[in-house]
């Protein structure tokens, strides 16, 4: 499982699939994929690789996609603002059934899309005996309290798992604060959680994380 966040959709298409040759994910959740950005992804052999996609791609910061070698059926995606998280339901080899989101509520702010941030985050799907992967950019710690909700209804962190809970995955460009950590790889109860990583991509402020799940 591997997740990244394009900025804008700008990213780096090449060293994008430098980490898919690298890692061999299964599976690729995106944020901030405009259209511009997925066909730059199309063109550099993702599909070839990742052959199975539901994409949301839209202009801006709000599209999202979830890319799988194995086959993927779409579900509706988890809306609010402008922000759209793709949701895919992955059929892995043996037909264990896997639900994936790729993440992305609205950023909190002092003023301004804070409700849009909480509902993003409260909308996200928990329960029902489902296995479960939620990746991508949270914009939010383990200490926001959402955050520490989902917890509780029986997620992991992978990272936390891991002991690398403190990797920072995101640098604000002004440079004046330090690294925060809020990207993720959430797994729900009964997966397993074998590694992590926290790797590097030009042309964004985000770093991609990768987990190696197991299924339960």
């Amino acid at each position: 499982m591997l997740a990244a966040n394009l900025m804008v959709g700008s990213g780096d298409p090449a060293g994008l699939m430098d980490l898919v040759t690298r890692l061999r994910p299964d599976v690729l959740t995106l944020q901030e994929l405009t259209p511009k950005a997925a066909a730059a992804l199309d063109r550099a052999g993702l599909r070839k690789a990742l052959p199975q996609a539901v994409v949301r791609a839209l202009p801006g910061v709000g599209g999202s996609g979830v890319y799988s070698l194995y086959p993927l059926t779409a579900e509706p995606a988890i809306q609010f603002g402008a922000f759209g998280q793709a949701r895919a339901v992955l059929t892995a080899p043996g037909g264990t059934k896997i639900e994936v989101v790729s993440v992305h509520p609205c950023a909190p702010q002092y003023v301004g899309p804070t409700l849009c941030w909480r509902q993003g985050l409260v909308a996200l799907p928990r329960g029902g005996g489902v296995t479960r992967v939620l990746a991508g950019d949270f914009n939010a710690t383990l200490d926001h309290v959402p955050m520490r909700d989902l917890l509780a209804a029986g997620y992991r962190d992978a990272a936390d798992v891991t002991g690398q809970g403190f990797s920072a995955t995101y640098w604000p460009k002004n440079g004046r604060a330090p690294g925060v950590v809020i990207d993720h790889v959430l797994a729900s109860a009964g997966m397993g959680v074998r590694a992590f990583a926290v790797e590097r991509l030009e042309r964004t402020d985000h770093r991609p994380v990768f987990a190696e799940l197991t299924l339960p």
